[in-house]
């Protein structure tokens, strides 16, 4: 009972959640329809195809979604494109999309981006970091349930890492590599619950955060990775997001604009066109929190809670790391299966673009 009577006081809480918005910024032209990475360099958008495109790099217009410059790498061949990503001097293209699990000729191509921006005939050559994994002894094919498929990687510091897109169990592990020329085994040192299929990474340096996107079939994800010492990433912060893309949520790239917002794209699918969004994260801060004004009850409860709304759109309950743990529709929602803690529910109004967030508590 002293629990429960401490539950009527105001109470501080130094945790943050999020909500997401995204929007469609364009449709991208129909050469371009396997997106698959996406950079920024000098605030020009670049993405490439997957499997069988062309070896070139694309420059896109954010209006049109047409492309305004195909740059062309001499020596490099598509076998599968999977993800993009940039340091200060070279451009990183991964050739490592494995959805059988039987490639031995992974490799990661590195052009100079001097020579990027400088060439006249729009051709450069690359570099080539050829690779496989360390922990990989079986290559007899497994399509769509191998976890040594990939398609998300970053740059940090004088390492390139890979995180994997795990079929067979949706985590994704973590493998790093040189930055340099070379013949390498990519050795795992990390890996994280997605939850799902991880199709694209960023790295922002400024604010040193590593943000993933994917999908689960049914819809997308963002994970954002905070406050990590040294390369292991899961030792930080890591806060799983769902996102509501307009068209296909089959979610391939992303890149950052700020701290906050992010150029996403999307390939070509059945449940829409090839394209180019925006996605913006909104910090939800909860300062203060008053039992009786709660829109959520009972509180606390161990079984089902109810949520008052007439125009209710959806609901997400995190937990205090910011971690999505469910979404849904219904007014009606069993907890009987979460841990003993404290909850936000994060409750979304169709007449409202601000989420009202309250306090739930399972006992």
């Amino acid at each position: 009972m002293r629990f429960l009577n401490l539950l009527f006081l105001s109470v501080s809480i130094s945790t943050v959640g999020f909500s997401q918005q995204v929007t469609l910024v364009t449709t991208l032209n129909s050469t371009i329809n396997e997106t698959s990475g996406l950079i920024s360099i000098n605030q020009q958008l670049i993405t490439h195809n997957d499997s069988g495109g062309e070896a070139a790099l694309f420059e896109v217009d954010s209006v049109t979604g047409n492309f305004t410059r195909k740059v062309y790498i001499s020596n490099a061949t598509n076998n599968d494109w999977e993800d993009i990503c940039t340091d200060s001097l070279y451009i990183y293209i991964g050739d490592f999309g494995n959805n059988s699990g039987s490639r031995t000729n992974l490799k990661i191509y590195r052009v100079l981006i001097a020579d990027y921006l400088n060439t006249t005939n729009d051709t450069v050559t690359a570099d080539i970091i050829n690779f496989n994994y360390a922990d990989q002894t079986n290559f007899t094919p497994s399509t769509y349930s191998t976890n040594f498929d990939a398609e998300a990687i970053v740059a940090i510091n004088d390492s390139l890492y890979i995180f994997t897109k795990n079929w067979g169990n949706y985590w994704s592990n973590i493998y790093v590599l040189p930055k340099t020329p070379g013949i390498y085994q990519a050795t795992k040192i990390d890996s994280i619950n997605a939850q799902g299929l991880v199709t694209g990474a960023s790295y922002d340096k400024t604010n040193n955060t590593i943000s993933l996107v994917g999908y689960t079939f049914t819809s997308a994800f963002f994970i954002k990775i905070s406050q990590f010492v040294g390369n292991q990433f899961s030792s930080g912060t890591v806060v799983r997001n769902l996102i509501t893309v307009p068209a296909s949520f089959q979610v391939e790239s992303i890149t950052h604009k700020s701290s906050n917002e992010y150029y996403l794209t999307a390939e070509e699918h059945s449940s829409g066109s090839s394209s180019l969004y925006r996605l913006t994260i909104i910090p939800v801060g909860i300062e203060s929190y008053t039992i009786e004004n709660s829109l959520v009850y009972p509180n606390p409860t161990n079984k089902t809670i109810h949520i008052k709304s007439d125009n209710l759109a959806y609901v997400e309950i995190y937990d205090l790391s910011g971690s999505l743990i469910k979404r849904t529709n219904s007014n009606k929602i069993d907890v009987a299966n979460f841990k003993k803690g404290i909850y936000l529910v994060s409750i979304k109004e169709t007449k409202s673009n601000i989420p009202k967030v309250h306090k739930l508590v399972i006992n």
